[in-house]
């Protein structure tokens, strides 16, 4: 094989959420979806999965897998050849932010985490994908293979994380910045934001959908990102 490809899941998500995009990756490009440890530190959950990966590879971190993929960056520098942020930013959690995760760190040890999130898919999914009931069925299963003994230690991971904004810019290696056109989460605009403080890094969207990007446009999200390996890697 080629180059290597980490892909790291966002909150609620486990390593199934990448089968998708997997699948339609160019044949150059070894996979490496991971599951993100139960564990209530970006470092801590870094500083583990790099333990487990090659020693060299490019990284696609989704949404929290994003401040992970940057944690690694920061730990590791010389292994990450380059750094993919899907749906997701690099700047540290705000007061309120910080309050609001609390509070859903308290519903979760309440019994309430599959309630929570069932309420917010309307907010994670384009429309159309609420139509699609193979979609959903897969989103649920997910969110049950996760459940709260993931939730809880990654909502405190977030929101004890550190700026990083300058760690990217500073970064000597290829960046793509990816954006869900109607991303209602991490909206186009803020993902843009960072961009353009992070003047060496490209950015796109892709339309037709909202926040779960891998789930809802895995065809082309792969495409995406195989063109960027692609047209980086020195090899």
């Amino acid at each position: 094989m080629g180059q290597k490809l980490v892909l790291i899941p966002g909150l609620n998500n486990t390593a199934e959420t990448w089968d998708g995009v997997v699948k339609e990756l160019s044949p150059t490009i070894e996979a490496f979806p991971v599951d993100v440890p139960q564990l209530p530190s970006i470092q801590d959950i870094a500083d583990t999965l790099l333990k487990e990966l090659p020693e060299k590879f490019y990284v696609c971190g989704f949404s929290f897998g994003g401040y992970v993929a940057l944690e690694m960056l920061a730990q590791a520098p010389e292994r990450i050849q380059g750094i993919t942020l899907m749906g997701s930013l690099t700047t540290a959690d705000s007061d309120t932010q910080k309050e609001n995760r609390a509070k859903s760190i308290e519903r979760a040890e309440n019994g309430e985490y599959f309630e929570m999130t069932e309420a917010n898919a309307p907010k994670t999914f384009h429309p159309d994908s609420l139509e699609n009931e193979e979609l959903l069925a897969l989103r649920k299963k997910i969110v049950e293979d996760y459940g709260a003994e993931s939730y809880i230690p990654h909502v405190k991971a977030m929101i004890s994380r550190q700026d990083r904004t300058q760690l990217l810019k500073e970064a000597k290696i290829p960046k793509l910045l990816i954006a869900g056109e109607t991303d209602l989460v991490i909206t186009v605009d803020k993902v843009k934001a960072v961009a353009e403080q992070v003047p060496d890094a490209e950015f796109v969207t892709i339309s037709h959908t909202g926040h779960m990007i891998p789930l809802e446009q895995p065809a082309v999200s792969a495409e995406k990102l195989s063109n960027w390996i692609e047209s980086v890697d020195p090899q």
